[in-house]
């Protein structure tokens, strides 16, 4: 897997995320308090892109949280279990 952190769009995945991302800013209803994760997938590979969060912490916290809703929606139950520390 090709993994890299960068401030701006590297490959036609993440571009297609900068994009998503940009129409949700330019929308009327966009503003300060909405923060947003865009995943895209296709031809084998991904894209994601934070935006509006502090840190990626806070970003993995909400998206555990509506994987969880996510599943309880399928009537499935999630189980997230640590395995260590770092």
């Amino acid at each position: 897997m090709d993994t890299r952190r960068s401030d701006e769009p590297h490959d036609r995945m993440t571009r297609l995320c900068a994009v998503m991302t940009d129409a949700l800013v330019a929308d009327p209803e966009y503003d300060d308090d909405v923060h947003v994760i865009v995943f895209i997938q296709g031809g084998g590979r991904g894209g994601i892109q934070l935006h509006n969060y502090d840190d990626d912490t806070e970003a993995i916290a909400q998206l555990v949280i509506h994987l969880k809703a996510l599943f309880e929606a399928n009537g499935k139950t999630l189980v997230v279990a640590p395995l260590g520390q770092g």
